[in-house]
């Protein structure tokens, strides 16, 4: 069977998008829902979730016994940067695997 168009491998930039979007998809996110729709393995992205906390652009909220992040101004910055730098070289935003 024939691949339609080139393969895309994901940077670490392209993972921080996914995981930023997913977050303001739901508005808050627990760890297992966002290494789902992101297609991480959930060591993963507990790794980058710590990584993207450290650097202020989510952050991590107690809600009902059970830690979820949100997506910080500076998170959502880094998001519409993505954007643009991406049109510039033609590309796609990667989409979530399933916002749900």
């Amino acid at each position: 069977m024939a691949q339609e168009g080139p393969i895309h491998k994901r940077t670490r930039y392209d993972i921080y998008a996914m995981l930023i979007r997913i977050i303001i998809i739901h508005g808050y996110c627990p760890l297992t829902r966002a290494a789902r729709s992101t297609n991480l393995p959930v060591d993963r992205a507990k790794t980058t979730l710590a990584f993207l906390e450290e650097r202020g652009l989510i952050e991590a909220v107690e809600e009902d016994g059970r830690r979820q992040f949100r997506v910080t101004v500076r998170g959502r910055q880094y998001l519409e940067m993505y954007k643009r730098m991406i049109s510039f070289v033609g590309m796609p935003m990667p989409e979530p695997v399933t916002p749900f």
